[in-house]
């Protein structure tokens, strides 16, 4: 098989398991929403998750990427039995992480509630420093066991099968949903427990999923362990680097990888610090803050997350392909993996924000209750999906044409900027300043890894213009077709109605979906982007 039928089998692997698990994340909020009672008492939930997860990246160091990015290095030049000694010794390294960081976030769990008490302000709270030091001292011991999980991922990946990372997503997130609902529903409803406690057996369930994704990657490791056995026995090479020697290099690529993946997390702590106190400077009164802030870190973000899933899964995709290519020097190679990756996420993406733009009212609603702040933050945060998409990719391709190291400076050079503005933004704009903040970091991030891109990787955007302008007139012709239904709807039923907003989206998305794809097929846009893919589709869909 061909590096770029891998690279699209692969892609489209990992992007219809992100989407499934980002969909799953996102439906399950349906119920939970219920049982939890509104967004005020889901704010806990939030203020737990996000030092979770950048402790999360800190733990894994960046490893699970560097692993896929050594391994397929050393794969493509015939050195399996220094992948083989690398990915073993890594797996223990990962344990080890994970319990020293659990235990600094176990510790540190009262002072990040502290902070995160004095960034709300003066007056009365939902929640106090007590309750939030709890709940994320509960989810801290997820964190023994991800990075030892997510390195394992990143040795499947190395040697390009994407298959188990893939399978093992899913089911981490169904059986951590399933335990979530459960566990929440029966302290509340049948236990007579508090809040409170549903919170922490929420959270408890990261770790309870992360032991299903373990299993689930423990069957695909002896399923295919005698290939990987078969390709270490023909090593002829004469490699033999010292562990010093490999970790110095996993160091150096691990570092870049630690700067990235909690550059996300890391923009919605910056939010979480400055989102309270910066509607206290604007007089917003405090009934509303711990509300406001559930929306922003919870509802909505979870929401914007489904096209942003796409951006995940091309580059965890693209990182090996491009490494591979860029060590043998086919730049050729490289130049068509980065205008296929970048084309097949705004395909994607565009319409996607641009469609739940026009729809966040229905589609707020569908999802939880019609609440006006809710649906205004989603208004604003559906176009920054697509800055946080396209920040997301130019990192990887930037980390494949080895220049990892300047990726540290543009996520600096973005967090200062997210730092810098938030405050005066919502203080001017509300939570939806926060939004903004989040939307002009990433877009400028996203410019300085193009412009390295184009230094350092010698490729050339021209190329990128047609298809680009095709893909922006589709979605707008989309868009059209999707506003028609929407007003045509409205005008006879009101979207305050649980149920009419369920029906507006279930006539309105495949409306404006087909369309899209029909004028992308007919044009032959998909064809360009999605390869000898399209025609299997077009054979399924005789329509186009």
């Amino acid at each position: 098989m061909s590096d770029s039928n891998k690279l699209v089998r692969g892609t489209f692997l990992l992007t219809i398991a992100t989407f499934i698990t980002k969909l799953l994340g996102m439906l399950y909020l349906i119920p939970f929403y219920s049982i939890m009672g509104g967004e005020e008492n889901l704010a806990l939930y939030g203020y737990a998750y996000t030092p979770y997860t950048i402790m999360l990246s800190i733990a894994a160091a960046g490893v699970p990427g560097a692993v896929s990015k050594y391994i397929s290095k050393y794969n493509a030049l015939g050195a399996y039995a220094t992948s083989q000694k690398l990915y073993r010794s890594s797996l223990i390294v990962m344990m080890a992480s994970g319990l020293i960081a659990f235990l600094a976030l176990f510790i540190a769990a009262p002072f990040i509630a502290e902070l995160q008490m004095l960034a709300a302000g003066d007056g009365a709270h939902r929640w106090s420093t007590d309750d939030i030091t709890r709940i994320i001292r509960v989810v801290s011991v997820a964190v023994i066991v991800v990075p030892f999980m997510a390195t394992w991922r990143g040795i499947f990946q190395g040697f390009e099968s994407f298959g188990p990372t893939s399978v093992s997503a899913v089911i981490e997130q169904a059986i951590r949903i399933i335990f979530l609902l459960g566990g929440a529903f029966l302290v509340l409803n049948v236990w007579g427990g508090t809040v409170q406690t549903a919170n922490e057996i929420a959270v408890f369930a990261a770790f309870v999923g992360v032991l299903g994704s373990m299993a689930t990657l423990l069957y695909f490791w002896r399923k295919r362990k005698n290939h990987i056995d078969e390709m270490i026995a023909s090593d002829n090479t004469e490699y033999d680097f010292s562990y010093r020697e490999m970790y110095s290099e996993i160091i150096r690529y691990g570092i870049p990888f630690i700067i990235v993946s909690i550059s996300i997390p890391l923009t919605l702590f910056i939010d979480q610090l400055t989102h309270n106190n910066g509607l206290a400077l604007g007089g917003v009164p405090e009934e509303y803050h711990d509300a406001w802030f559930g929306m922003l870190n919870l509802t909505t973000h979870k929401l914007v997350m489904i096209p942003t899933a796409f951006a995940s899964a091309f580059a965890i995709t693209v990182l090996p392909f491009i490494t591979k290519n860029y060590q043998k020097g086919n730049m050729e190679g490289v130049h068509q993996q980065i205008r296929m990756m970048v084309l097949m996420l705004l395909f994607f993406v565009i319409p996607a924000a641009l469609g739940m733009m026009i729809l966040s009212a229905p589609l707020y609603t569908s999802f939880y209750e019609f609440n006006a702040m809710g649906i205004k933050i989603l208004l604003f945060y559906a176009p920054v999906s697509i800055a946080i998409s396209l920040f997301t990719i130019t990192c990887s391709v930037v980390q494949g044409i080895d220049k990892q190291n300047l990726t540290l400076y543009v996520v600096l050079a973005m967090l200062a900027i997210k730092a810098a503005i938030n405050i005066p933004l919502i203080i001017q704009f509300g939570t939806v300043g926060a939004v903004m903040g989040t939307g002009i970091a990433l877009s400028i991030g996203a410019l300085i890894n193009f412009l390295i891109i184009k230094r350092y990787g010698r490729f050339h955007f021209r190329p990128l213009v047609k298809p680009l302008i095709q893909i922006v007139v589709y979605s707008l012709a989309m868009l059209l077709v999707v506003e028609l239904i929407y007003y045509a709807f409205i005008f006879n039923m009101e979207v305050e109605q649980k149920i009419n907003s369920i029906i507006i989206m279930a006539v309105a998305v495949p409306a404006g979906g087909f369309v899209y794809m029909l004028l992308s097929f007919k044009s032959g846009l998909a064809d360009e982007i999605l390869g000898s893919r399209a025609d299997k589709i077009r054979k399924r869909l005789k329509v186009l």
